[in-house]
């Protein structure tokens, strides 16, 4: 995938948010991107009906979704299909210069991420803390920063806004930020082409000659032995030279399976910052300083509506603010009534109850422990599949109650309906005695209702 497609696939995730999905499956789901000139995304479409369409009624939301993807682009432009030929000659160049960067001075972080844009409460607090003292003296006490919680709750914001104070105070640190699958990404692409010494050489520089390194959700670094051989070098590399290294998770370092014991110690030996989901309090904060951002006129009543509908992940509560803003703007209506809300967000994906079923909290329960779904569903009964095969059994006899306990036996290997009470009485007692266990099992059930 090249780096347009990359930032568009991105916008595209945001857009599906703020418009209806008749809209987005019309109109965004069938553009092409083609090439970025000059800090402008160039996207194609055959029809100029959908080009006019967009740039008359949907330019506000595109500008929402590249301000909130992390694509570092200024816009787009849509040109028609038999003008794509006057920019793939500029894609296929751009391509083979920019594949790999061995040589990385500093990183554009997306400015609106900054810790007075990050609104702190009881459930951050901590993480905030530590960020903003390695913000203040990267490479010395706090090192390495280990920051981890569900998806949705501003890990990356923290991350970003920790790279725009460092550069602010002293803009000659070499920092960088990528995400763990990018850094994979890099060592294939080194790896393919290792007949080239100059290449395996620019990767090994890449890294090891910066002042700061964030790599964001190092959970997808499970199973990836090489990707874990040349982090733990990197690291120790980093470490020894008292360089920085900023780390994030979706869960904690003793849940990371299949990551290498060597590594995860490394990961443990700094300081370690969760992010909790936020408070009713928190949440509300969180819009009311949002709606500013964004210049979005919505009363108290609104606030609170909102607030009280996502409990879990930030990110799709700003998702639900600017759905309504826009239908706002859109409609030349004031958003100043839970009709008015339940309206704005009637089409929107984030308005729409995603169904639960049996196999959606399996293959949830799975990701979270990286286990395979059809080894917890299959006859093993090894150790690590026990957890999560219990927990699974547990957690659709509470979001899916209707079910028989026979069913979901003969669901999980053929195994009989006492199986399945023995497993939700063991869970409920393990979530009500230890924090650990009730904490999991909080996770699996917002994944399960947010994905």
């Amino acid at each position: 995938m090249s780096n347009c497609e990359k930032i568009w696939s991105d916008i595209l995730d945001k857009l599906s948010g703020l418009v209806s999905m008749p809209c987005y499956e019309i109109y965004f789901s069938k553009l092409t991107p083609v090439t970025i000139k000059d800090g402008i995304l160039i996207l194609s479409t055959p029809l100029s009906s959908t080009k006019n369409r967009i740039e008359d009624n949907f330019m506000e939301p595109f500008n929402m979704a590249i301000r909130e993807s992390l694509a570092q682009i200024e816009g787009v432009k849509i040109v028609l299909a038999n003008e794509v030929s006057d920019y793939v000659e500029n894609e296929r160049t751009n391509e083979i210069k920019e594949e790999f960067k061995p040589s990385i001075q500093q990183i554009v972080f997306q400015k609106n991420y900054t810790f007075d844009s990050f609104v702190i409460g009881d459930s951050n607090k901590y993480a905030a803390a530590a960020a903003k003292a390695v913000a203040d003296a990267p490479g010395t006490n706090l090192n390495p920063l280990f920051i981890y919680g569900m998806p949705g709750l501003g890990k990356t914001h923290i991350l970003h806004a920790i790279g725009n104070e460092i550069l602010r105070n002293n803009p000659s640190l070499r920092v960088y930020y990528t995400t763990a699958e990018n850094f994979t990404n890099d060592l294939i692409y080194s790896i393919r082409n290792s007949n080239n010494n100059e290449l395996m050489k620019q990767f090994r520089e890449k890294y090891r000659n910066l002042d700061v390194l964030m790599i964001d959700d190092v959970q997808f670094l499970a199973n990836r032995t090489s990707s874990q051989e040349n982090l733990f070098h990197i690291f120790n590399d980093l470490y020894t030279a008292e360089k920085q290294i900023i780390l994030s998770s979706d869960r904690p370092i003793k849940e990371l399976k299949y990551l290498e014991d060597r590594l995860t110690s490394r990961f443990a030996s700094g300081v370690v910052a969760d992010i909790q989901p936020p408070s009713f309090e928190t949440r509300v904060a969180i819009l009311q300083k949002k709606a500013y951002h964004y210049k979005i006129d919505v009363t108290p009543e609104v606030i609170n509506y909102l607030a009280e509908k996502e409990k879990y992940n930030i990110r799709l509560l700003e998702g639900m603010l600017k759905t309504v803003g826009y239908f706002a703007s859109l409609n030349n209506r004031s958003a100043n009534s839970v009709e008015f809300v339940k309206e704005a967000l009637r089409d929107s994906s984030n308005n729409q109850e995603s169904e639960i079923t049996m196999q959606k909290i399996v293959d949830v329960t799975c990701n979270y422990f990286s286990v395979k779904t059809q080894d917890v569903c299959g006859k093993k009964k090894t150790k690590e599949l026990v957890e999560p095969r219990q927990l699974a059994m547990y957690l659709i006899t509470v979001l899916l109650p209707e079910i028989p306990l026979a069913t979901i036996g003969q669901y999980f290997g053929g195994r009989d309906h006492t199986t399945v009470i023995h497993a939700r009485d063991k869970m409920q007692t393990q979530i009500t005695e230890n924090e650990s266990y009730k904490k999991k099992a909080e996770d699996i059930k917002s994944l399960v209702y947010n994905k």
